[in-house]
């Protein structure tokens, strides 16, 4: 029998994902963990325990600035972008090898989790805002010293070149999630792009 708590977390995220939250039942997460129900809830209260555990684990834990970036106080624009196009495939390799299916189904499986999560998870816009925000906060430093040093045009207005780097990632994360799955060369050659754009 299956007791760590890591394997019970992916076990029923993967079931989450298959069935979607209402359709999980206990019959069908003692299947898939491969202990019994009252196994099951000797780790979390009950179903709801389990799925928020999950979604803290695959959705939160991965997002959060400090566990998806590397951030040194005197990185260039030009360095950070290359930093945070890893970071990305990072996470995506991440949840690819958890969910045991490659990067573009990972994709659709995910946003489909994002979705679930949005409606079940109580306060999830709240936790999610913070992290968007922290997330905004990063760029608007480094965009912030990138102008300071000279690195990139003086002309500009942090928001907006902090929201075309990030909605470049969401966006394309998202519309290509129904498609090929997120490209990351692509999306370096978009940073690339609007860096060469702010020079």
């Amino acid at each position: 029998m299956k007791t760590n708590k890591a394997e019970i977390y992916k076990n029923a995220f993967r079931l989450f994902l298959q069935d979607n939250y209402e359709k999980v039942t206990v019959v069908k997460l003692e299947k898939a963990i491969g202990l019994s129900c009252r196994g099951i809830y000797h780790h979390t209260k009950d179903k709801l325990g389990l799925f928020k555990a999950v979604v803290d684990t695959y959705i939160f834990e991965p997002h959060k600035v400090e566990n998806k970036f590397v951030f040194a106080e005197d990185i260039s624009l030009r360095d950070f972008l290359q930093t945070y196009i890893e970071g990305v495939e990072r996470t995506m390799d991440y949840l690819s090898n958890e969910l045991g299916v490659d990067r573009k189904e990972c994709a659709k499986c995910y946003f489909q989790f994002l979705f679930q999560a949005y409606k079940y998870y109580p306060n999830f816009v709240e936790k999610m805002d913070a992290i968007f925000e922290k997330d905004q906060q990063m760029w608007r430093k480094i965009i912030d010293k990138a102008i300071a040093s000279g690195e990139i045009r003086n002309d500009i207005a942090t928001e907006e070149v902090v929201d075309m780097f990030r909605m470049a990632h969401l966006g394309m994360s998202y519309v290509l999630a129904f498609t090929t799955g997120l490209d990351t060369e692509r999306l370096k050659r978009q940073f690339d792009a609007v860096y060469k754009l702010l020079k």
